[in-house]
């Protein structure tokens, strides 16, 4: 497979070899318009010069000889009744049947006061004569003067100053070969790092960092590949965190419900405490099937597998809802509600859960005669604010605790219940932040757009 470097290296170079070729061809057009003009004026001026010494026939003669002898020349000239008075011969001979087809072609033209120009040939390169017929005026009669020279000359200027441009066409295309090799090694070189870089990522590598400074979409495509890279990385942390987790999880009430149950089996355990292991079985089977259900919710809320049922819901009548449910684990703690009605579109089952699983954990880190404060306001945007005098977190453990299984403390037990939260307030177009001061508690708030 031949790479982007041989690719670029063959299409550049072709580009410009035809620009090259293009421009050297266009020279050459405007060099020979340039000649061809520059010599037809040069002719016009010379014929004029004739055409005010008509009536002197010896300064004529002196002259026309003179101009004979600068240009190569051959002149004719015919009066107004198409007789020639006037033949230079001493100059281009072999060309004399050439010359008088011309000037028969042309006389009347020139009598009738046209100046004509031409050459023999299309390109004034492959001509060999150039002729211009000129109508001069003298007392009220038309003279045709006919003046002929070769392009000998004319066609030697031009051939050398093409080959210089062949030259100097060969040295460009050189030049343009290598000018595309170093382009399209400073063009592919941050491309291949790319690539490197992309398949070491895909054999496991996150630790590979582009640093690829060409200012331009490839550096924004090297600045992706690094956050792609560093996304993965924490992905992939997250996931073996998960697994640990999980694990570790799993492994406690699992390890407590064998445990009694080969206690149990064993029959060592007193009749007057069996139904108290039973219980504490029981217990911990419903709190595997508790992390496993939460499990199951947050996977199909982030996958968006839910199908949301919004309705009008007034925020004051479901928060105190939520408190009466969780009288029974609240304790002695005092919960209170500040706000009016407030309505809003809404899944009331899903708003209920999330607010119900940030309290709970407000509960579970504040103290048995510690206060909980819920406020509702809807100034700018409807806010619910739920504040506790608990523990508090520290300022490095707040960016994290929405994280499935994060736990605070070294030998806690993580949850999923604020990342349920956390995904079901943004399903609402929702945001939730939290503050925290250790020894004064922690509020979070939920503000709905």
């Amino acid at each position: 497979m031949r790479g982007i470097r041989y690719k670029l290296i063959v299409y550049t170079s072709l580009l410009m070899i035809i620009l090259l070729v293009f421009n050297v061809l266009l020279q050459s057009n405007i060099l020979n318009r340039y000649y061809s003009n520059t010599e037809r004026d040069k002719l016009i001026s010379y014929a004029q010069v004739i055409e005010k010494n008509l009536l002197n026939q010896d300064k004529l003669t002196s002259e026309i000889e003179k101009i004979s002898s600068t240009l190569n020349a051959r002149i004719s000239i015919y009066d107004s009744n198409g007789d020639i008075v006037f033949k230079e011969y001493s100059h281009m001979m072999g060309m004399t049947g050439k010359i008088m087809n011309i000037e028969k072609n042309y006389l009347s033209s020139v009598l009738d006061g046209q100046i004509i120009y031409r050459t023999d040939e299309m390109m004034l390169r492959q001509s060999k004569i150039i002729s211009l017929g000129y109508p001069a005026k003298l007392n009220g009669n038309i003279f045709a003067i006919f003046i002929h020279i070769p392009t000998v000359e004319i066609n030697n200027a031009v051939s050398n100053i093409s080959k210089q441009f062949t030259y100097l066409l060969f040295v460009a295309i050189l030049i343009s070969f290598v000018g595309a090799y170093f382009i399209s090694n400073k063009f592919t070189k941050p491309i291949i790092e790319i690539n490197d870089a992309a398949k070491k990522i895909s054999r496991g590598d996150y630790s590979i960092r582009l640093n690829i400074n060409t200012n331009d979409e490839i550096e924004e495509l090297s600045k992706t590949i690094n956050s792609m890279a560093e996304n993965l990385s924490k992905t992939e942390k997250l996931r073996r965190d998960f697994i640990a987790n999980v694990t570790h999880e799993f492994r406690t009430p699992l390890g407590i419900i064998k445990g009694y149950a080969e206690a149990l089996y064993d029959d060592i355990v007193p009749i007057e405490e069996r139904k108290e292991y039973i219980k504490d079985i029981i217990e911990e089977v419903e709190r595997l099937n508790k992390l496993i259900n939460e499990n199951l919710e947050l996977s199909k809320i982030e996958s968006g597998n839910i199908n949301l049922k919004f309705e009008e819901v007034n925020l004051y009548a479901l928060l105190s809802d939520i408190v009466d449910k969780i009288k029974i684990i609240k304790g002695n703690r005092i919960i209170l509600i500040n706000g009016n009605d407030i309505l809003m579109k809404a899944d009331r089952y899903y708003l209920e859960m999330a607010i119900l699983n940030i309290l709970s954990n407000c509960i579970k880190h504040t103290k048995d005669d510690g206060i909980i404060e819920i406020s509702i306001s809807n100034e700018e945007k409807i806010t619910i604010t739920i504040k506790d005098n608990g523990e508090g977190i520290e300022e490095k453990h707040l960016p994290f605790i929405f994280e499935r299984f994060y736990r605070v403390k070294e030998k806690g037990v993580g949850g999923l219940g604020l990342s349920i939260a956390k995904e079901i307030i943004k399903l609402h177009n929702g945001n939730i932040q939290v503050k925290s001061k250790i020894g004064e508690g922690t509020t979070f708030i939920i503000q709905f757009k």
